[in-house]
């Protein structure tokens, strides 16, 4: 690391600024609907991967040890749930750094920018399309009902809470100088 990336410490911070995303995330996860955990199907899942559910895991993009799962579609999308939860078909075995360089990419867009041979991309690509055709949902949630409209409004109402924190925060901040 070099002295410059001290920079982005020496700012104040703000509780809105940094914590949008997770406060949307926090919101879209707690609707997402999830699977329960079926050992069968979990391994079926594995398998159409080309793994072996009995061995330890690899990361589907990079082939490195799998150390988390990776929501392939993002939980999130314009700040509201994206009708992909937490779901099987929705969770890859993937490495750290993947998982960190995805973030919220198309995953075949993530899997042809890490510059495998041809081949080996053709074989992950194949392998992941086969899996989230057969296990991928996609779900709805109905945004007209009274309880979404109203999980929304107390979204905004904490964000409107959080801007105030943060003009609080400034001031107390501005009168210890």
């Amino acid at each position: 690391m070099r002295y410059p990336k001290v920079r982005g410490h020496l700012k104040p911070y703000g509780i809105v600024a940094r914590r949008k995303t997770t406060i949307n995330h926090a919101f879209a996860s707690a609707i997402a609907p999830s699977d329960t955990y079926d050992e069968q199907r979990v391994r079926e899942a594995i398998s159409t991967l080309g793994q072996d559910p009995d061995q330890e895991l690899m990361c589907v993009y990079c082939g490195s040890p799998a150390q988390t799962w990776d929501h392939v579609f993002a939980t999130v999308q314009d700040s509201k749930f994206s009708g992909h939860g937490h779901r099987l078909g929705n969770l890859l075995p993937c490495c750290k750094p993947c998982n960190s360089a995805k973030g919220n990419k198309d995953w075949r867009r993530f899997l042809s920018g890490l510059q495998f041979p041809e081949q080996i991309q053709q074989e992950r690509e194949s392998r992941i399309a086969v899996f989230l055709s057969k296990f991928v949902v996609h779900d709805t949630i109905p945004s007209h009902v009274p309880e979404y409209e109203r999980l929304q409004q107390v979204k905004h109402q904490v964000m409107l809470l959080l801007a105030e924190a943060d003009e609080l925060a400034k001031t107390i901040r501005e009168l210890a100088i």
